[in-house]
C-alpha cells in the first residue's frame, strides 16, 4: 500500500468513527453524560495531581534564582576585607605593632561609615568609630557583631552625640559590642556586622569578614604613658622635627601621628625616622578621605576619637593640637608640661584647656633663617579670647566620650588655666601654608622666652641628653615589636 493510500484509508476511518461517535450521543443521550463527566474529571486530576508537580518545580526553580540573586548581591556587597586574603586593604604602624588600620573607610548606604575597628581586651570589647550627620537614620536600628564561631553579640546603646560645632555638623559615634571569651587575647581575627532587619542577614545592610586588630596599648605588656600627643598631618614635614623636639624636651613621653597623605605619596615616615628608632613616635596610617557632602573635618573628628579611645588604657594624659601649635610652660620653677599635670585634683576633669596666643613676625612675606620659632618672635599684647574656637587641650582619656578638635563634646567637664603664669598655647599660624583666609592680629610685643627654651633643646639634643621623662606612676615595660600582617591569628 502505498503512503497515498494509506492517508486516505486513515481519512476514512476517522470519518467513520466520528459518524458512530455522533450516532451514539444522538441516539444514547447517556454517552453525552458519560463524556461530559469525563472531561470534569480529567480537568480535576490536572489541577490536583499533575499540575502540583509542576508548581513544586517551578518554585524549586524559582528558589534557585533567589538564592543566586542573594549570593550574587552578596558577592556584590560584601567587605571581605580579612588580612590573610585581602592585605592590601589594611596598613600597619611604623614601627609595626599588633595594630592594624583600614586603608580605605568602611562606607555602604544606611549603614554607618565606620573608620576604625579595633579590639580593647582592658573592656574586652570591638571598638567601631565614625562620624555621621545628624540626619542619618541608621542609629535608630539595632545591630549585631557576629564572630567566626557563629557567636554574635548586639552593639551596646550607642549614645549619641548632640553638640553642634563648626559651620557643618557632624556627629561622634562610637559602637562597642562584647568580645566572646573564645577571642579574648587573640591578636587579630574576622568578624561581620549586622544591621538587624526583618531578614535574619540581609547582606546589603552589612559589613562582613573584616579583620580586627588588637588596639595598641591595650594588652598588660604595653607601656603605659603619663603624658602623650596625638596629631593628624598632611605634607607638613617640615613642620615636625622641630615640633617633635620641643614637646619631648618638654616633658611629652610618645607622639602619635596620623598620616592623612596617601602611603605611597607620603615622606614623613622617612623625615621622624629618627624618633621613631627611638621610640618616641608612632606613625599612623590614615590616608582616608571625606564621604560625599561632608566636610575634611570628618577625617579630622574620626582620627581624634580613634586615637582617643585606642589610647584610653595606656595613658594618663593626651595632648591633642596641631603642628603648629606648641604648648609652652610659663613658670621657670615648672618647666614640665608634666609639672602642671601632677596635681591629683586635675584627674577628676576631662581636659586642661589651653588658651591660643598667636606669634609671628611684622612682616610676613619676609625670609627670615632659623627654626619656626626663631623666625617668629612676635606677638599680641593679649592671648586670644577664651572659647571662640583658638582653645586646644590636654585630655584624660579615661573621662572623654566623644571630642571634636576645640573641645570635649561629651565627659568630664574641662579647666581653663592661666595663660600668664601656667601654660600657653603659642600658635605660629602664619608659617602654616594653610594660612589663606585666615585673620591673624597685630604682632606689637617681641618675645624672646620661646627662643629661650628652644636653645635649650637645641643644647640637650646635641649633648645627647634628649630621653623620656617616665611617671612614677606608669609601668616601665616596653612593648615587644611585633609584625602583625605575616602572622596567623594565635
Amino acid at each position: 500500500m502505498t503512503f497515498s493510500h494509506q492517508i486516505k484509508h486513515t481519512e476514512i476511518l476517522n470519518s467513520v468513527t466520528m459518524r458512530r461517535l455522533r450516532y451514539y450521543v444522538m441516539t444514547q443521550p447517556w454517552w453525552g453524560w458519560i463524556a461530559f463527566f469525563a472531561v470534569i474529571i480529567l480537568w480535576l486530576l490536572s489541577s490536583t495531581i499533575l499540575q502540583p508537580s509542576f508548581t513544586a518545580k517551578k518554585q524549586r526553580e524559582h528558589r534557585a534564582k533567589r538564592l543566586a540573586a542573594a549570593f550574587a548581591e552578596w558577592r556584590k556587597y560584601t567587605t571581605m576585607l580579612d588580612i590573610k586574603r585581602n592585605a592590601s586593604a589594611y596598613s600597619r604602624s611604623l614601627p609595626a605593632d599588633e595594630s592594624c588600620f583600614f586603608t580605605h573607610k568602611l562606607e555602604r548606604s544606611d549603614m554607618p561609615t565606620i573608620h576604625s575597628a579595633f579590639v580593647a581586651q582592658e573592656s574586652s570589647s570591638v571598638v567601631l568609630v565614625g562620624v555621621r550627620f545628624l540626619r542619618e537614620k541608621w542609629n535608630e536600628a539595632r545591630f549585631t557583631c557576629e564572630f567566626p564561631n557563629g557567636e554574635m553579640t548586639s552593639i551596646d546603646p550607642v549614645v549619641d552625640d548632640y553638640r553642634s560645632f563648626g559651620y557643618l555638623s557632624q556627629y561622634v559615634f562610637v559602637m562597642t559590642c562584647l568580645l566572646p571569651k573564645a577571642y579574648r587575647g587573640k591578636r587579630n581575627f574576622t568578624m561581620s556586622l549586622y544591621k538587624e532587619t526583618w531578614r535574619r542577614k540581609w547582606y546589603r545592610y552589612a559589613y562582613t569578614n573584616f579583620t580586627v586588630c588588637r588596639g595598641v596599648g591595650t594588652h598588660s605588656g604595653a607601656k603605659k604613658q603619663f603624658l602623650s600627643v596625638c596629631t593628624m598631618v598632611k605634607d607638613m614635614d617640615d613642620f615636625l622635627p622641630d615640633w617633635l623636639d620641643f614637646h619631648r624636651f618638654v616633658g611629652v613621653e610618645h607622639a602619635y601621628i596620623y598620616d592623612n597623605a596617601p602611603e605611597d605619596l607620603s615622606l614623613l615616615r622617612e623625615t621622624v625616622r629618627e624618633h621613631v628608632e627611638s621610640g618616641f613616635v608612632t606613625v599612623i596610617p590614615w590616608s582616608h578621605r571625606p564621604s560625599h557632602e561632608k566636610s575634611y573635618l570628618e577625617v579630622q573628628i574620626a582620627h581624634e576619637n580613634d586615637c582617643l579611645w585606642r589610647h584610653r588604657y595606656d595613658t594618663h594624659w593626651m595632648i591633642k593640637i596641631d603642628v603648629d601649635e606648641y604648648i609652652q610652660p610659663m613658670n621657670p620653677s615648672m618647666p614640665k608640661i608634666t609639672d602642671y599635670l601632677r596635681d591629683p585634683h586635675l584627674d577628676q576633669f576631662g581636659a586642661v584647656r589651653l588658651q591660643n596666643w598667636f606669634f609671628g613676625r611684622r612682616n610676613l612675606t619676609e625670609t627670615v633663617p632659623g627654626s619656626i620659632i626663631e623666625r617668629n618672635r612676635w606677638r599680641p599684647e593679649d592671648p586670644t579670647l577664651p572659647n571662640t574656637g583658638r582653645d586646644k587641650n590636654i585630655l584624660r582619656p579615661i573621662n572623654v566620650h566623644y571630642f571634636k578638635i576645640h573641645a570635649i563634646k561629651l565627659g568630664g567637664e574641662a579647666k581653663s588655666i592661666d595663660p600668664r603664669t601656667e601654660l600657653r598655647l603659642v600658635h605660629y599660624r602664619g608659617d602654616n601654608p594653610r594660612i589663606r583666609h585666615f585673620d591673624l592680629p597685630d604682632f606689637s610685643v617681641l618675645d624672646e622666652s620661646m627662643v629661650q627654651i628652644w636653645r635649650k633643646v637645641k643644647q640637650s639634643k646635641q649633648r645627647g641628653l634628649m630621653k623620656d621623662f617616665d611617671s612614677s606612676s606608669v609601668e616601665s615595660k616596653d612593648n615587644e615589636i611585633i609584625k602583625l600582617l605575616g602572622k596567623n591569628n594565635n
